[in-house]
């Protein structure tokens, strides 16, 4: 099953594949989340940045606010039977353990 509206693994950016480590790490789009998230943290590998759990609360923290992770979203509520409002709300219980 395709995700919609993704035809390739390369990055928009033109300057690698959509890998977690580009995402986190090298995406200049997400420069100003990942100065603010994970730079703090010293931490310039991605394998230490997700094995560790300040790592990891930055990444999921980065992620969100990005918001990369939506265009899944259309596909899971359809084989769920989720609604727009149901997902609003697990987001926000989501932020809300994450903190």
């Amino acid at each position: 099953m395709r995700v919609p509206e993704v035809t390739s693994p390369d990055c928009e950016c033109s300057e690698g594949v959509m890998t977690v480590e580009h995402v986190l790490m090298k995406y200049l789009k997400w420069s100003a989340e990942r100065e603010e998230l994970i730079t703090p943290l010293r931490m310039t590998s991605i394998k230490k940045v997700l094995t560790s759990k300040e790592g990891g609360r930055a990444a999921i923290k980065m992620i969100q606010r990005t918001k990369i992770l939506d265009q899944f979203k259309a596909l899971v509520e359809q084989k769920e039977g989720r609604t727009a409002e149901s997902r609003k709300e697990e987001n926000e219980k989501s932020e809300e353990e994450i903190e």
